[in-house]
């Protein structure tokens, strides 16, 4: 058995496959309208523009160098080793 994710642009190509599913042995598992248009929709350069405009996601994650120091300090010494 196989899924197939399809989209149709007009009800009357709808209507057209939902006859033929049957005699495909096809059944509907589920139905989403997306009506929302691409010029809608948030591209991806808007996104990225929007979280620059925010001052980065870069300020969330704090130093690097201090995380870094923080982890290695969980690290154990070695067996035959010294710190």
């Amino acid at each position: 058995m196989s899924q197939l994710v399809i989209e149709i642009d007009t009800p009357e190509d709808e209507a057209l496959l939902m006859q033929l599913l049957p005699r495909l042995n096809g059944r509907l598992i589920e139905k989403r309208n997306t009506t929302q248009s691409q010029s809608k929709r948030d591209s991806l350069k808007d996104v990225l523009e929007r979280i620059i405009q925010a001052g980065g996601a870069g300020k969330s994650f704090g130093d690097a160098s201090e995380w870094q120091r923080e982890i290695r300090s969980w690290d154990r010494v070695l067996d035959g080793r010294e710190e």
